[in-house]
């Protein structure tokens, strides 16, 4: 089952850099929603990637890009947005570390 795509709307408008608590909760939803991770080691690496934004070190804009294209790749997108994600962070010098 896939969720509908027009109940997943993206986070940002004019990204504000210090994210409030409630916009985060609302990203970790997002990505848990429309990704569909399966394991609790997805879920822990959707977590390292809101993490990443509330400190700024990855972009809103990156992440939400990121899932929008992912979600267009397959029923179950989660596997492309994280290779994608961590392909995109690599290529700005970011490297995502692996969730414990």
């Amino acid at each position: 089952m896939v969720a509908d795509q027009t109940r997943l709307k993206p986070l940002s408008g004019a990204e504000d850099q210090s994210l409030s608590d409630n916009k985060l909760e609302d990203l970790r939803a997002l990505l848990k929603v429309g990704l569909l991770p399966a394991s609790p080691a997805q879920e822990a690496f959707l977590d390292k990637v809101v993490s990443y934004v509330a400190q700024g070190t990855l972009s809103l804009r990156m992440v939400e890009g990121t899932f929008v294209w992912a979600r267009n790749q397959a029923e179950w997108p989660y596997p492309y947005f994280e290779q994608a994600l961590r392909e995109r962070a690599r290529r700005v010098g970011i490297k995502i570390s692996k969730a414990l």
